[in-house]
């Protein structure tokens, strides 16, 4: 199968108008039904058929579509042990005694750790990530006032109402993307609450009967280099990956799997953890046009999967682990060849090629990566953690249906975004273009006490809630 190489928001700028800029010139008290639909020519039969873009208005015909084949409403039940184990191919819960799961949910994408073409802050000549944030702030008002508004904006993004609204809809899980200086200091030391963000979400989430996957999005040094990572290196990002090259690569593994230890330590009993996702998107952006090998870069990551399995596996025994690929199933070894139990298998996917699915090729293309999968064959539950399928509500609609119906789990990213980006988002806030090098502190604190304000993407809700409250069905 043709490698698609992943994309960096930039290219979908220049090619396509994509992430970060104006796609819709939609004024922000429009409604989230406002809009238009339009007539396009169909994937494989020639017919016409409607082409919805989210955040458009939604045809009164889509509206009625309340079931799909095979469709049937699950029941809500919260198991009395909802501690997930993996089983084969699937997760059951009761400690891998229990009902099969199939986790569906969305991603709490900019809350813990800001990409700047989905948040209120604006990238800057100095300003690509996370990082740079905590430096600026720092630098322009001490080391007190950063702690203080970084805080400010976290405590605004995401809350209990956010909580409620996924319950509402339907979801079972949320992906927690969090940076490892969420946790540790500038000197690796943990800070003295250092879980209390992390334990106010599992519980609030668990109240709701909703797991929450932690996830590593940004390790000690970096791993991909990119600003998902909290370090964006630029036109150097496999330069700037010092979680596996460089003097430091030792030093910031050590701190990861400290900070794994800990971590594990502290919610080994926690049921509404689902699982420790140990590693977003390594090598990321550069993965095809590293000057380091395939087979390195595989060895390089699979020995620290291992070495994190086992330090984790010392404390924890009882919660799943994740191992992500980038970005194919070969990316992954045979989970037999390190003796990993217990263990689920991630996957990421953003085709840029057929931006509004003129083609079908969203669809098509999550087909073949379903397909790579299933060739694989590997006996551990599969989990689709990152995908979008840009702006056409009817490729969501079949390209989810596939996912679905091959019995991944599986969250969107990402919960929310801002204006102009809506086909990424559940909900939409509007983008304050705070620059961090220029606004007055009085500036930024409005900025990001507003954080939290947003407004539903109705179409896009309307799809998603169908398959959040779907039953679970079988791996095919």
């Amino acid at each position: 199968m043709k490698k698609i190489k992943y994309l960096a928001c930039i290219a979908a700028v220049l090619l396509l108008g994509g992430c970060g800029g104006e796609k819709e010139n939609q004024e922000w008290n429009d409604s989230a039904k406002s809009g238009e639909s339009r007539e396009e020519s169909a994937e494989e039969t020639g017919e016409k058929r409607l082409q919805v873009r989210v955040g458009s208005k939604v045809p009164d015909a889509f509206l009625e579509e309340e079931e799909m084949e095979g469709y049937e409403k699950r029941e809500y039940k919260t198991a009395e042990n909802p501690m997930l184990r993996a089983d084969g191919k699937v997760l059951r819960d009761n400690a891998g005694q229990g009902e099969v799961v199939q986790l569906r949910g969305t991603n709490a994408g900019g809350y813990l750790l800001q990409e700047f073409w989905m948040t209120t802050t604006k990238q800057s000549e100095n300003v690509y990530a996370e990082e740079d944030i905590y430096a600026i702030l720092e630098e322009r008002f001490g080391k007190g006032t950063r702690e203080e508004l970084v805080a400010l904006y976290q405590d605004h993004y995401w809350t209990e109402d956010d909580f409620d609204y996924c319950q509402q809809i339907g979801m079972n899980c949320i992906r927690l993307p969090f940076w490892y200086r969420n946790l540790v200091d500038e000197n690796g030391e943990f800070y003295e609450n250092w879980s209390s963000r992390l334990d106010w979400f599992v519980e609030e989430a668990g109240k709701r009967g909703i797991y929450v996957i932690l996830d590593m999005h940004g390790a000690p040094g970096s791993q991909s280099g990119s600003d998902h990572s909290g370090r964006d290196g630029r036109e150097e990002k496999e330069k700037a990956s010092e979680f596996f090259f460089g003097e430091n690569a030792q030093a910031n593994q050590e701190l990861y799997y400290r900070i794994w230890e800990t971590v594990a330590e502290h919610f080994q009993d926690n049921p509404w953890v689902a699982a420790y996702d140990l590693l977003n998107e390594a090598y990321s952006s550069y993965r095809y046009e590293a000057t380091r090998s395939a087979e390195e870069l595989h060895q390089l990551l699979w020995d620290i999967y291992d070495t994190t399995y086992r330090k984790i596996r010392q404390i924890d025994r009882n919660h799943v682990i994740i191992m992500e690929a980038v970005w194919f199933a070969e990316d992954l070894p045979d989970p037999g060849q390190y003796g990993w139990e217990n263990v689920m298998y991630e996957y990421h996917h953003y085709y840029w090629g057929d931006y509004d699915n003129l083609e079908g090729k969203q669809v098509e293309d999550m087909r073949g990566r379903l397909n790579d999968i299933r060739r694989a064959d590997y006996d551990v539950p599969g989990y689709l953690g990152e995908f979008t399928f840009f702006n056409n509500l009817k490729a969501w609609e079949k390209a989810l249906k596939l996912v679905d119906d091959y019995g991944l789990s599986w969250t969107t990213w990402t919960y929310k975004t801002t204006e102009g980006n809506s086909y990424w988002g559940i909900r939409s806030q509007k983008n304050a273009n705070l620059n961090l090098e220029t606004a007055t502190i009085e500036e930024i604190r409005e900025a990001w006490s507003a954080v939290g304000q947003s407004k539903e993407n109705t179409g896009l809700r309307l799809v998603l809630e169908k398959f959040y409250r779907r039953v679970y069905i079988p791996a095919q």
